[in-house]
Order: structure tokens, then C-alpha cells, then sequence
């Protein structure tokens, strides 16, 4: 191993450690605007950095949003698998279909719109409507694609895979969270800050269980251990590579 390259790497992360040490020690009752910005902040440095070196094949010709998304879902933990149904529910009811100005064939679209068990006001009763979602309502991508492929195995993977990927998490995240805290100052329309069960481990629904468009919390507490792994596992990936996320020009 160079013992140099692995110096250059470690001083790097060192950095981001530092970083998030910071966020760490802030007051969130009095500082949650300036902790949020932080931690949003870091992660897409982070993966801006990822996508300019090791993760440049797998991020060729993604735009910003979508390295965000791939970068928390190779690095920041098995959620970040997860798609929102809701969202996908939505986006189908709303005609968004389309993908490189390609669209999903009305068939996968028809089986898109019900996936997860959607039902609807007049086939539930009110205490089944007024039940909050909970993330283990939602499917891995994975799951999603081989639900459709078994039901339409003519289907083009990469493309329901490219559409799919703006539901999960990662995508949803980086315009509720990140691009309305760095724009705006405040937090998008589909997001919320109540501290839910299980707030400090996983993001959290304020949305019934079948309502649409979702309304997902990505809780300070919460993000501040994803950036913790995303920093850790980033610079295990590096070290096990041997690759300097910033090689000198």
C-alpha cells in the first residue's frame, strides 16, 4: 500500500470529520437552520468529490441531483435503497412519465400506479385512511424492478431503474432538504420537522399511508449519522481503491 496516497487520503477525510464534529456540538433546538445547511452542505461537497474521481463511471452524465442520490445510496446505509411509493404513485397520477424524453409504457405505468398495495379513499375504512406511512411500507428498488419484469419482461431496466431513482430517498431529500435549505433558507413544502418515532434512526411520514404527494422528515439527528457514514465508508471505499478523492491536477 503507498503509504503516501494513504496519508493524502486520511488527511481528507480528517477534514470532513472535523466538519462534522462541528455540526455535532451545535445546540439543534437553536441552531437546526445552520446544522441542516451544514449537513446538507457536506454531503453534496462529498458527493460532488465522489463523482469527479470514483464514482465518475457510474456517475457519467448524471446531473447534480442524481450523483446526490447515488452517492447516499452507495454510502449512507440500506435506506437509501428505499423508494417512495407515494411519490411514484404521484408522479404516474400526474402524467410524469417520461424519461430522456422517453416515456414508461402504459402498461408498467398501469402496474406503477398500484404497486406497494395502493388503495383508495372508498375501499378503506377511516381508521385504515387515517393511519401514518411508515418507511417498511416502502420497496427497495430492487423489489420494484423485479415486481414489473415479472409482469412486463420486455420492459427496458435501465430506464424504469433511471426513472425510479427520483423517487428514492436520495432524490427526494436533495430537493426537500438540500436545495431548499441552500436556495431558500427553509425547508421544501414536502418535508416536515416533527420528531417523530423513530425520527433519530430513519426518516418519517407526516402523510396518511396511501395520500399523495408524500410528506417525509429527514430528521438533524438523524442526517448527522448518515454524514458520519457516508464520511466512513467514502474513505474506506478510497483506501480500499487506493485512490485520492482529490488527485492533484
Amino acid at each position: 500500500m503507498d503509504q503516501d496516497l494513504s496519508s493524502r487520503i486520511k488527511g481528507f477525510f480528517d477534514y470532513w470529520k472535523k466538519r462534522y464534529e462541528f455540526i455535532d456540538s451545535l445546540n439543534f433546538n437553536e441552531y437546526s437552520h445552520e446544522a441542516n445547511v451544514l449537513i446538507w452542505a457536506s454531503l453534496d461537497a462529498l458527493s460532488n468529490v465522489w463523482a469527479e474521481n470514483i464514482g465518475k463511471e457510474e456517475c457519467n452524465k448524471l446531473g447534480q441531483r442524481m450523483i446526490f442520490e447515488a452517492f447516499l445510496a452507495r454510502y449512507g446505509g440500506e435506506l437509501w435503497q428505499l423508494v417512495s411509493l407515494p411519490d411514484v404513485w404521484k408522479r404516474i397520477d400526474d402524467g410524469n412519465v417520461s424519461i430522456n424524453k422517453e416515456k414508461l409504457p402504459n402498461d408498467v405505468c398501469r402496474s406503477l400506479q398500484t404497486i406497494g398495495g395502493r388503495c383508495f379513499s372508498p375501499d378503506l375504512t377511516d381508521l385504515e385512511q387515517r393511519r401514518n406511512r411508515s418507511i417498511s411500507d416502502d420497496w427497495k428498488m430492487d423489489k420494484i424492478i423485479n415486481e414489473i419484469l415479472n409482469n412486463h419482461p420486455t420492459t427496458d431496466r435501465a430506464r424504469l431503474e433511471e426513472w425510479l431513482a427520483l423517487s428514492r430517498y436520495g432524490a427526494i431529500a436533495y430537493k426537500e432538504m438540500r436545495s431548499a435549505y441552500i436556495h431558500m433558507g427553509q425547508p421544501g413544502k414536502g418535508t416536515h420537522g416533527f420528531e417523530l418515532y423513530g425520527f433519530e434512526d430513519k426518516p418519517t411520514y407526516l402523510s396518511w399511508v396511501y395520500n399523495t404527494p408524500p410528506i417525509m422528515g429527514f430528521n438533524i439527528k438523524f442526517m448527522l449519522g448518515v454524514l458520519e457514514c457516508c464520511i466512513k465508508e467514502f474513505e474506506d471505499d478510497a483506501l480500499k481503491l487506493q485512490k485520492d478523492p482529490v488527485p492533484a491536477k
